[in-house]
């Protein structure tokens, strides 16, 4: 240890847990926390963000099935509601015919 700079003997005794030794090492540790909040402040947008689109596809589940139900309670043929799921909700037969099953 004797045959390095002062100032990697501050990095390395921070690096083995102790205290930062100086300025540059505390800056150092400063950077290092504002990391961690960040990739904090990152998991809590990532966890916002698929709760947030969770939903909106529950709110589109809610409007399909609202509006089956709307049609339907009008007497309109199956027929025509899928094809207007279809329309609507950009939806495939296939997906607007898994709707009308439920």
């Amino acid at each position: 240890m004797d045959d390095v700079s002062d100032d990697l003997k501050a990095f390395l005794d921070y690096v083995a847990g102790q205290k930062p030794g100086d300025s540059f090492v505390e800056r150092l540790e400063e950077a290092g926390k504002e990391a961690k909040k960040n990739r904090e402040w990152g998991h809590e947008y990532m966890t916002l963000l698929m709760r947030d689109q969770e939903n909106v596809e529950k709110g589109r589940e809610d409007g399909i099935f609202g509006m089956i139900s709307a049609l339907r309670d009008l007497n309109i043929p199956d027929s025509t509601i899928l094809q207007k799921l279809q329309e609507k909700f950009l939806l495939t037969k296939e997906e607007s015919q898994k709707y009308l099953s439920h």
